[in-house]
């Protein structure tokens, strides 16, 4: 998981970012500790074709918000609302995955008060999929829970998940699912109960769910921590979690690195995306 952008520093860290200054004597024992520890944990993930076959994505777009006031500034001073920063990273996002794979397909789940409603099931037209989010429109947030068993209702009802078969491991299923998670809420608690079917979910080899958390800068007087917290209970060890506050540099930053293929990626807690020598 990415290390929180304000959050608390009690709240998880990412590896890449919490890296401490080492004194070159300590380097290759460190450097050795290191490579160990990330070859044991991919040791432990299981054995899965490495190919990018073509991914069916659920976009889960939350469209409430807060406070449309607190705003997205780019470089050259053009400002976005915080839904028009999401569909902003979601076209890049969306058009970026069918270069990449003209198979890959989206569905399109909204969450609003209190519920979450698929409004786009799986399609691999880019146009149908941007159409239908630029027509949406910010709502207003009364409720302090959402509760995700609306959202895995409509998975449970609407999806249909490859099968992993241990005899079959090394041989690539048709596609896999991966929900994509854009929560926007700072004061609405994300309700995720321990029920069969999210367990089910959590067993799968071929399902995925990252998450990207954008927040409120004044997590002082919001609940951005305690929402952070609660979506980790989403994670089953392979997922991508990111969070971001106001900060338009680092929403699109995120978005990119949620581009890497599922079956092709390290654990996160192992991703490094610096270039060249570090020493």
């Amino acid at each position: 998981m990415n290390s929180p952008d304000i959050l608390t520093p009690c709240s998880a860290t990412d590896s890449n970012d919490a890296k401490e200054t080492i004194g070159s004597s300590d380097v290759p024992n460190d450097e050795y500790t290191s490579a160990r520890e990330q070859a044991i944990a991919n040791f432990q993930k299981p054995i899965l074709p490495n190919v990018n076959i073509p991914e069916r994505i659920i976009i889960c777009l939350d469209v409430c918000c807060d406070n449309q006031n607190s705003l997205y500034r780019l470089g050259d001073g053009t400002t976005f609302s915080p839904i028009n920063m999401l569909k902003r990273v979601l076209e890049f996002f969306i058009h970026s995955k069918q270069a990449i794979n003209k198979r890959t397909e989206f569905a399109l789940i909204i969450l609003r008060d209190a519920d979450a409603y698929l409004l786009q099931n799986f399609t691999c037209s880019v146009k149908d999929v941007i159409n239908t989010i630029d027509y949406l429109h910010v709502e207003d947030c009364s409720s302090d829970n959402f509760d995700f068993k609306h959202v895995f209702d409509i998975v449970k009802r609407e999806i249909e998940i490859p099968e992993y078969k241990q005899s079959e491991c090394m041989a690539p299923p048709p596609y896999i699912v991966r929900m994509l998670i854009l929560y926007a809420r700072s004061n609405c608690v994300p309700l995720i109960q321990e029920e069969p079917y999210l367990n089910f979910l959590k067993m799968q080899m071929y399902f995925y769910i990252d998450i990207l958390f954008a927040h409120e800068e004044e997590c002082n007087v919001f609940k951005c921590e305690e929402i952070y917290d609660a979506l980790q209970d989403l994670d089953n060890g392979y997922s991508f979690v990111f969070e971001v506050s106001r900060n338009a540099a680092k929403i699109h930053e995120c978005i990119a690195k949620l581009l890497a293929h599922p079956l092709q990626r390290p654990l996160q807690k192992n991703t490094d995306y610096s270039f060249g020598n570090k020493h």
